[in-house]
């Protein structure tokens, strides 16, 4: 016999830490499988966030029961991890409101779905869980996890191309044209509604012409078949080349696609002999900013005092 369940109700605040912990670790499993950086115990003030838009620290404790300690520690992770902005509020200056990020916004088409079939698979869970107490209902949940995890009833129930299956990175294939333009769009229209250029029409209307027809070429990244991210290269001189347009489609997001888009276009770039590729973007990007730097951008000021497009604020570059 299993010396806590020998203990009873004695080992009932371990045996819920024990679950607990279990219960975060499978959470956390099913996101690293479908590629999404959020931690399980973020989802409470997450959650929150999402229902209610805009909440300031104090009344955030206030609606998940905990200290006001213990939300500015969360919230502060979340920042740092791109999760989470802090603003003033427009009524009180004095007091900051803490809302989702564009990064958190963008992943919601994702995660939803994902939470919708945790609900369900422990609601099950809870229902199969028999016994004539709640020591006997938590040794029941602990043995069902034990024979069929948690994460492998979410995993198995989701199967979602997006969120499973190899991803493969191919080249330029005109059949494409249209995602091409898609992918690029929404990704515009979600982050930079009103700071559209004639180049980007010019661009997505005729990518072989803009891009194929200069020297450079365009990458797709498929997932079950399905173009779910694309990235231009495109050709600014023999040695000098940029990277353009790195869109992911928001269900396929945080998989390491748009990483995967970027190093094949500095791959093609090398076998075409640049010798550098830069690349504009903008700060709100969190994400795109780690990633650039991980793969040895570094910022310079802009070669010509500014940029073209009024959306870009940072200008990066690498030396192949």
């Amino acid at each position: 016999m299993n010396y806590l369940t020998s203990l009873g109700s004695l080992t009932l605040g371990s045996r819920l830490k024990r679950l607990s912990d279990t219960l975060f670790n499978e959470v956390n499993i099913i996101y690293e499988k479908t590629g999404v950086a959020l931690q399980a115990g973020y989802f409470p003030l997450f959650y929150l966030l999402y229902k209610e838009n805009s909440v300031s620290v104090t009344d955030c404790a206030t609606a998940l029961g905990v200290s006001h300690p213990a939300v500015s520690k969360m919230s502060r992770k979340m920042i740092e991890d791109g999760w989470v902005i802090k603003t003033p509020s427009p009524k009180d200056e004095r007091t900051q409101l803490l809302t989702l990020s564009d990064q958190s916004r963008h992943a919601l088409p994702k995660l939803v779905p994902i939470w919708d079939e945790i609900k369900r698979s422990l609601d099950r869970m809870l229902e199969e869980a028999r016994g004539e107490n709640l020591i006997e209902q938590l040794i029941a949940m602990e043995k069902e996890n034990a024979t069929i995890s948690l994460s492998k009833k979410v995993l198995d129930n989701l199967a979602d191309p997006y969120l499973s299956g190899d991803i493969e990175i191919v080249g330029w294939d005109a059949k494409y044209a249209d995602t091409f333009k898609q992918l690029s769009k929404e990704w515009l229209d979600h982050y930079f509604p009103n700071l559209q250029e004639e180049r980007d029409k010019e661009s997505l209307d005729n990518p072989g012409g803009y891009y194929l027809a200069r020297g450079g070429t365009i990458f797709f990244a498929l997932t079950g078949g399905q173009p779910v991210g694309a990235c231009a290269l495109a050709r600014e001189s023999d040695d000098l080349y940029e990277i353009s347009k790195v869109g992911v489609t928001p269900a396929a997001q945080s998989r390491g696609i748009g990483r995967k888009l970027v190093v094949a276009a500095l791959n093609e770039a090398r076998r075409l002999g640049a010798k550098q590729v830069f690349l504009e973007s903008n700060r709100k990007l969190v994400n795109a900013q780690k990633i650039y730097r991980k793969l040895g951008f570094c910022d310079i000021p802009h070669p010509t005092g500014t940029s073209a497009y009024r959306r870009s604020n940072i200008y990066m570059i690498v030396t192949l």
